[in-house]
Formats: C-alpha cells, structure tokens, sequence
C-alpha cells in the first residue's frame, strides 16, 4: 500500500501530471480571478518548457554527472563483480508469453552484458517486484543476461522495491558472497542517486553509468524551443531524480536525528 502511495504522489507532482493540476486548480478558481489567471498561465509556461529539447537537456546534464568509464578504467577496475538495477518490467507481453524486461531495463543488460565479456565478471541482477505483483526485475534479468546474452549470473537480489533498497539488499548478499569492489550499472541520469546510497550502504561501488541522454549544446537554437514528446518525458526523469535525491536526503537527516 505504501508502494502505491508514493507512485500516485509521482504521478501528481511530475509532469504532465502536476502541471495538469495546477492548470485544473487555475480553471476552477476561474479566469477573471487574479490566482486563476496566474495558476493557468504558470501550468501552460511550464507545460511548454518542459516539453523544449533546451530546458529537457539543461536537466539532464545536470544529473547525469557521471562520465563513462573507459577501457582503461574498466580494465584496471579490480572489480570482482558486476551490479545491475532493476528498470522496470513489461507484463504480459504477448510476443513472450509472459513478463519480461522494460526497455529501460534492457538498456541496463545490455551494457551489464558488455562489461561481462569484456572483464570475465558475474553480473547480479538487483530489484523486486515494484508496485504490482509479478515475477522479480532480477530474475527477469537473469533469464535475459544468461539465455539471451550468454553471461554468467553470480546471484540475484529479489526483494527490492526502491533505489535504497536496491543498495542496502545488494550490501548484504555482497557480504554473504564476500564480493568487495563493484562496477554498479544504470542509466546515467539514475547513477548518483544509486552512488549515494550504494556508498552509504558501505558498499565499494564504481559508476559504470549507460544510456545518456543528455547532449552537447545544440547548433540549431530554433529547434531548442521547439516542443516535443520526448523532451517532456527527459524532463519527467530528470525531476524525477532531482526529487528522489531531495527526498532521500531528507530521510537519511532524519534518521541521524531521530534513529
């Protein structure tokens, strides 16, 4: 119940979500009425830029701050093992006749695979069911890693439901498997929250960050400004992140204060 809580609060406070609220709010408090007036300004000036590839990739290179490792650093890394978090599932999926990985996920495999081939490491697949019932993320990755892309699987992490569990889960099976350093696998914009908790978790963790989605700045400055889906959805994972960290940071104060 908690789970689903939090991703209705999501689906409010992110856009297209809160942006649509506020818009609503505007509306009922009615257009010759000063807040109105200014809540449906706000939520359309906001809509708009959100949904600009400018204001979408001024978030994400603020997020994604974690370079990509090179062949030299994955080489030298002294890693003994290869962790990867979940992404996300898609149920029910026709074509495989069950449950299997989201594309977000597959991203994150994909790159796991590689780093596999390239340093003979295990990979261990982190994540739970998340917020409805179903097979784990890490056993749907495990299917994926080892019959799909052929790489051995050390073990899997199946309880977990967020990125703070991922990494306090994770610590305790590293510790049964007396794993030291890691290279941790996700998506760049998703790597310094996961950071965070994976050394808070005292883990020995090496960013090995995928799938970035940030660009250098565009020579095109018309369209920058020119809306579209893909820039709105950026814009939703960056704030996303942006308000995990936020909320993160403020559990972990007040368990130093109150335990």
């Amino acid at each position: 119940m908690g789970q689903e809580v939090v991703w209705v609060l999501k689906a409010m406070l992110l856009p297209p979500g809160g942006i649509v609220l506020l818009g609503m709010l505007g509306v009922l408090l009615g257009r010759k009425s000063l807040v109105g007036t200014f809540l449906i300004t706000l939520s359309l000036s906001t809509l708009y830029l959100f949904s600009t590839p400018y204001v979408a990739n001024r978030l994400m290179q603020e997020i994604e701050v974690f370079p990509a490792l090179s062949p030299q650093e994955i080489s030298n890394s002294k890693a003994q093992a290869i962790v990867v978090l979940g992404g996300g599932r898609r149920a029910d999926a026709a074509e495989f006749q069950g449950d299997t990985v989201n594309g977000l996920l597959l991203e994150r495999l994909r790159y796991a695979a590689f780093l596999s081939r390239l340093t003979g490491l295990p990979v261990i697949p982190s994540g739970g069911s998340g917020p409805a019932d179903g097979p784990a993320e890490a056993n749907l990755a495990k299917t994926v890693l080892e019959e799909e892309f052929g790489v051995p699987v050390a073990a899997t992490e199946e309880n977990s439901r967020t990125t703070w569990e991922n990494a306090f889960m994770t610590a305790a099976l590293l510790r049964r498997l007396h794993i030291g350093r890691i290279l941790l696998v996700t998506h760049a914009m998703h790597m310094p929250r996961s950071m965070e908790m994976f050394r808070r978790a005292e883990v020995d963790v090496i960013a090995a960050p995928t799938a970035f989605l940030h660009a250098d700045d565009s020579l095109n400055p018309l369209s920058d400004w020119l809306p579209d889906v893909k820039s709105i959805q950026y814009s939703y994972f960056a704030l996303h992140e942006l308000l995990g960290g936020a909320w993160y940071a403020l559990r972990q104060r007040w368990e130093s204060l109150f335990g």
